[in-house]
């Protein structure tokens, strides 16, 4: 029983220091900049991924917008659900004025399929759109929900902590526990049903 009771412990340890950074890892002539989603999973067992990046409305184009994201090596290789660029009309329960960029990724069957560490997951390229410096985050909400797939294929667990990344500026980045800001569903379901004033 105390075996069991310490396993469980170092369990959770390992899960809730599991972090999601948008990093800038490159910038072309042309001014496209290139970002890399790193995951520092610390010890946890993941299979596949999912997260959001939310960008400012009209402050980028996405380059790729039908496949935006090209595949890291952590998880590689791994099978896409999502990956594209949905437009506000999709992003229902979004935060206001922002675009969603998805992506969804998990490994194939197999007793390998688990990885570990630290890593770039995914990257994609944007041409900033306006000047001055604007801010690139990574969310998770109830609707958004930015998580691993543990290696067995079924559980999963959200990430703790995310850092989102200042464009055009400093290049300086924030981090923040993932439930920062977020809304309840009751808070988004009520938003959803209060009718719009006319």
């Amino acid at each position: 029983m105390i075996l069991q009771i310490l396993l469980s412990l170092s369990i959770t340890g390992v899960l809730s220091a599991q972090t999601l950074a948008l990093h800038q890892t490159g910038l072309s002539e042309s001014g496209e900049i290139e970002i890399s989603v790193v995951a520092q999973l610390d010890g946890a067992m993941a299979s596949g991924i999912s997260f959001y990046v939310a960008l400012p409305e009209g402050g980028f184009e996405v380059l790729g917008v039908d496949r935006p994201y090209v595949q890291g090596p952590l998880l590689a290789p791994a099978v896409e659900f999502i990956n594209k660029a949905m437009d506000l009309a999709e992003s229902i329960g979004a935060p206001e004025g922002m675009v969603i960029l998805p992506y969804a990724a998990v490994r194939g069957a197999g007793a390998d399929r688990g990885r570990t560490g630290k890593g770039v997951v995914a990257r994609f390229s944007l041409r900033p759109l306006a000047l001055g410096p604007q801010w690139v985050r990574l969310i998770s909400t109830p609707i958004y929900e930015s998580k691993i797939v543990l290696h067995d294929g079924v559980g999963e667990q959200v990430f703790q902590h995310l850092v989102d990344i200042e464009l055009g500026g400093g290049g300086a980045e924030r981090e923040k526990r993932a439930g920062d800001g977020r809304r309840g569903w009751a808070e988004v379901k009520a938003g959803l049903l209060t009718p719009v004033a006319r």
